[in-house]
Order: C-alpha cells, then sequence, then structure tokens
C-alpha cells in the first residue's frame, strides 16, 4: 500500500471542519476525487471531532475517551488541567510544570488512533524539529519532547496567555496604527523563521497569538511547516499541497515548489484582512480561489478602506502577486514596509489637522487683536507623539554605615548620589512595547560590569514585551567602586529588536546576566550606533522626579547617567 500523502489528507480535513456536518461527507468525497484511500484516511481524522456526520462507508472507529488525559501526570512533572482543543491529529492540554514552580506550560500528544501510522508520527515530530530550530520571542518555545506509557509522542510548548489574531479583527477592519505593530511584528518574526530553513506553510489569523494587554506577536502551530534538509522526514518534498485554502498562495495550491514568498503571500492576505476586515477573494473552491489569483485582486483595499493609503494598498496587493518572484522576498521588510506606509498615513493625517487648527487659530488672533506682528514669528512644531514616549525615575535609599538613612526618595537623576546610596531604576511605557535595559556599572576584576536588567528570565517568560502604562524595575542597586557614574540603556521599540537576540541568550545563560567579549562589543555598537541616529530628547520633570523621553520614531534609545562621589 501507497504511503498516504499527509499533506493532502490534513489540508482536506481542515476544510471539512468549517462546513455543517451534513455537507462533509459529500465535500470530502469531491475534494478526494474517488480516491477512497484518500476519503477513508480524512474521514478517519473527522470521525474523532464529531461522529454526528458519519455515514457508511466511511464509520470507522472513533477516538477513545481514553485519549483524555486531565487529571494526569506526564513524565513524572506535568500535571494535565484542561483540554485547550483537539482534531483527528493530536490533543492539546494545559498542564502545569511541577519542577518550575508550577509554571503554566502546553502539551500536544499525537492522537492514539494514529500512533502506529509511520508518516503521521514523522510529521508529528516534525513540528517539534521545526520548533528546536528556532529561538525568538516571536515564535512559540519547545522546553521538552518525551512519549507516554503507549509509546505516543508528545511535546511540550510555553503556554501563551492571549487571544489569537483572529478574535481582534473587527468587521470594518483594525486600527491602522494597531494593524502596522502587529505585522510589523509578524514580519521579524517569519523572517527569522525563514532564516532557520522553516516554511511556516499554514500562516493564518488562528495560528497568530497576542499575549494580553501587549500585542506582543507569537506565531503558532507549526504543524505542516516545511524543513529544509529534515533529520526526522528527509522525504519531506514539494509536490504535495499543505495549507489553509484561503490562505494558500497560487504556488501551495498547485503544489510546486515553496519559498518564503509563499508564506509572505499568506501574511498578505491577513494584511488584506487585518485593514479592511474581509479577505481579498472568497471562492468556493480551490480551483475557483486558483483563478482568482491568477485574475487579481478584484476590491482593492481602499475601496473597503477609505482612509488607507495608497503606498499601504501598494505593498499589500504587491504582497498578493500571482508569481512568487514579484512579491516580496523578504518578510521582515514587507512587514516594515506595510508598518510604515501605515504610520505615515497617521503623521500626515495629524499634520494637516495641525495646519488647519493653526490657520484657524492665526486667522482669529489677526482679525481679533489684530497682532500682527506674530506673522513674522516661526510657527511652534506639533508636539512629540505621546505613543512614542517612555519614562523613568529613580528610587535611592541613602546609606549611612552600612544602615538605611532616611525615607527613599524618587528621583530623575540629575542629582550626584554618595557611594553606598543604594538605588532602583523603574521604566514604564504608556503604550504596549518591547523594553530592554543594560546596567553599565565600574568595571569589575575579573567579571562584566555590562549586565541585563530587562527582559528576565524569571518575568513574563523572558519577553521583553511590556503591555500600556506597565513598569519594569530593577532590583536594588549599590553605587561602589571609586568616584564615577551609573550608566543605563533603555532601549524602547514597537517591535522586537532582533540585533540585541545574542546578547540576551548571553545574559540568559549566566546568573548575573552579565555580557561579555565579542557580544558585549556589538551590543555596545549598536546601541551606541541607535542612540546617535534616533537623537531622542530626555526632559526631567522636577515636580514627579521623573525623566521623559520623546521622539517620532518607532525606536528610542536613551543612555541614563547617574553620577556618585
Amino acid at each position: 500500500m501507497k504511503k498516504p500523502d499527509w499533506d493532502r489528507i490534513q489540508e482536506i480535513y481542515h476544510e471539512a471542519r468549517k462546513m455543517p456536518p451534513s455537507k462533509r461527507s459529500d465535500f470530502v468525497k469531491q475534494a478526494c476525487g474517488g480516491d477512497t484511500v484518500l476519503a477513508s484516511y480524512v474521514m478517519e481524522l473527522l470521525a474523532g471531532d464529531d461522529e454526528s456526520f458519519l455515514d457508511p462507508p466511511f464509520n470507522l472507529p472513533l477516538t477513545s475517551s481514553e485519549d483524555n488525559l486531565v487529571g494526569e501526570t506526564i513524565g513524572e512533572r506535568y500535571f494535565i488541567e484542561k483540554e485547550l482543543g483537539h482534531g483527528g491529529m493530536s490533543r492539546v492540554y494545559f498542564a502545569r510544570d511541577r519542577k518550575v514552580n508550577g509554571k503554566a506550560v502546553v502539551i500536544k500528544i499525537l492522537s492514539r488512533k494514529l500512533s502506529e501510522h509511520t508518516y503521521a508520527r514523522q510529521k508529528f515530530k516534525q513540528e517539534v524539529e521545526a520548533l528546536s530550530r528556532i529561538r525568538h520571542t516571536g515564535v512559540v518555545d519547545v522546553s521538552d519532547r518525551g512519549e507516554l506509557d503507549d509509546g505516543r509522542p508528545y511535546f511540550v510548548m510555553q503556554f501563551v496567555d492571549g487571544e489569537n489574531l483572529r478574535s481582534q479583527i473587527p468587521s470594518e477592519g483594525m486600527n491602522l496604527e494597531r494593524a502596522a505593530s502587529i505585522l510589523k511584528q509578524i514580519g521579524v518574526a517569519l523572517e527569522h523563521v525563514h532564516e532557520n530553513s522553516v516554511l511556516h506553510r499554514d500562516l493564518k489569523p488562528e495560528n497568530i497569538m497576542l499575549r494580553r494587554g501587549t500585542d506582543s506577536v507569537v506565531l503558532i502551530d507549526f504543524g505542516i511547516a516545511k524543513v529544509t534538509d529534515s533529520a526526522v522526514a528527509p522525504t519531506t518534498s514539494d509536490g504535495q499541497s499543505a495549507g489553509t485554502l484561503m490562505y494558500m498562495s497560487p504556488e501551495q495550491l498547485r503544489s510546486e515548489r515553496l519559498t518564503t514568498a509563499s508564506d509572505i503571500y499568506s501574511m498578505s492576505v491577513i494584511a488584506y484582512e487585518m485593514v479592511t476586515g474581509r479577505r481579498p477573494f472568497n471562492p468556493t473552491s480551490p480551483s475557483e480561489l486558483l483563478e482568482c489569483q491568477r485574475s487579481g485582486v478584484d476590491v482593492k483595499p481602499v475601496a473597503l478602506r477609505r482612509n488607507l493609503p495608497p503606498k499601504a494598498q501598494e505593498v499589500i496587493l504587491r504582497g498578493l502577486l500571482f508569481k512568487p518572484s514579484a512579491r516580496y522576498q523578504n518578510a521582515k521588510q514587507f512587514g516594515d514596509d506595510l508598518a510604515q506606509a501605515l504610520l505615515d498615513s497617521r503623521v500626515r493625517a495629524n499634520g494637516q489637522l495641525w495646519l488647519r487648527a493653526a490657520i484657524v487659530v492665526l486667522g482669529v488672533a489677526l482679525i481679533s487683536f489684530g497682532i500682527y506682528q506674530y506673522i513674522i514669528r516661526p510657527p511652534k512644531p506639533p508636539p512629540p507623539s505621546a505613543n512614542r514616549s517612555f519614562s523613568y525615575y529613580l528610587t535611592v535609599q541613602e546609606m549611612h554605615d552600612g544602615r538605611p538613612y532616611r525615607e527613599p526618595f524618587r528621583s530623575h537623576g540629575e542629582e550626584t548620589y554618595e557611594k553606598g546610596d543604594k538605588f532602583r531604576l523603574t521604566v514604564s511605557t504608556p503604550v504596549p512595547a518591547y523594553l530592554y535595559i543594560f546596567n553599565e556599572g565600574p568595571p569589575e576584576p575579573r567579571d562584566t560590569s555590562f549586565k541585563l536588567i530587562y527582559p528576565n528570565r524569571t518575568i513574563n517568560e523572558g519577553s521583553a514585551s511590556v503591555g500600556a502604562n506597565q513598569s519594569v524595575q530593577s532590583d536594588w542597586i549599590t553605587f561602589d567602586g571609586p568616584a564615577g557614574a551609573e550608566n543605563f540603556w533603555i532601549v524602547w521599540s514597537t517591535s522586537p529588536v532582533v540585533e540585541l537576540d545574542p546578547a540576551i541568550s548571553e545574559a540568559f545563560k549566566r546568573p548575573d546576566g552579565g555580557i561579555t567579549g565579542p557580544t558585549l562589543v556589538a551590543a555596545k555598537q549598536y546601541l551606541t550606533a541607535k542612540k546617535a541616529e534616533i537623537d531622542a530628547t530626555t526632559y526631567n520633570y522636577n515636580a514627579n522626579a521623573t525623566a521623559i523621553v520623546r521622539a517620532k520614531r518607532d525606536m528610542l534609545v536613551a543612555l541614563a547617567q547617574f553620577k556618585y562621589r
């Protein structure tokens, strides 16, 4: 018997699940084109979801209730609290890691009825292989793997507390600034996936998670990912169709060779949907979809979203071109270009509103007061955007003979402090963002004085993301060593700063969060260059002893220096 085309099976299975039970059987027969073996595999998967629609001759054994492992402990470590979902291929559970203080995790387990299918096991293990190649805050992380007592494989992933992108797209389309932030992050994460020789092949809103309160993106579900030079499934090849129909590229539909442009096509469909509230094509069959793709987008995004800037539409439509070579080839560039186009529209709109308001005010002033000398005065520039700022302050504890002296006080860092005094730094952001904080103290013998404060391995699962109006606070630090300064590099960004990933990886390996050698040199060079390029302004407010850093950029970099004697 020939090996089943598991990619094709999954494609038909996922499409059938979206249909009413009464129509699924007919759809499967038609989609399988008379291949009864293929149809039987699809119906076997569907049987595990819902037995009510089964018709002869596809009435196969149902998933046993013994598959449900709620209340059990796996690997003498993971206590399963509840089931999150299941399909014909696997079950997904929420569990607690008893070895790491009850940390929340997600466990995916191969379905019992497929445990003897060699190809199904390969596909399951290949998902682990794909995720194991990728270490990025924007991609779900695999922390462990193993087998149950009955031999079924499972793997353990991070638990992402949040909602999928699908739930956040309203019928009229998303706020353009929010869409820009999310698309920029998707591009960064997807490019990192591609750099590790993995194609997602099933990018859609349901497979993009947004961390609660932050809009921090996490790509999930690499179940049908294509892995180049796979050690698990070396037979993986082109010539197989896989994915979710409405988000598949033309070359996926035609079972042709896939490239990074194929995932970018799917991302473009998502982008169209995010800004308009609907997909670019709504066919009833794969062949109809292919013809729609070949003809091009009939309803342009701007027809559905009047305030969408032409440049943003141009970027989206380029991503939806029929020929892969004509599309964007780099996911990060696509995300960056689209985000910039969406944000530029906001800047222009704000500028026009400000200009109109200025004209009205000036006209009233001229007519009412006749203060014509104002004409020769240069107009004041518009105030910096509150969305592009962060604040920080110090909490200082004076010390005397090694003991606290007087009550702690807040400071924006303009004073000169005494050696031995203690302080802690607090950084806040008014909107969801990514924060990176490095402390550079006096040189330490045989050790590094350059240490990572945030992100932290024990906070927010090591992510740099911070929610709106949330704060990040350092531990208490002592002004020590010879008279000098304690420096803090603070980076605020609307999207992850991948250039700092090597520094974070090294810091996470050391108990003190230190960074040394070439990694330190590269991090310092990057921070210094970015600070000079961005040229953000720091305002010190005495009323609340707080410093605020502002600039009209998607990234802000500040060097906060605190002197002591």
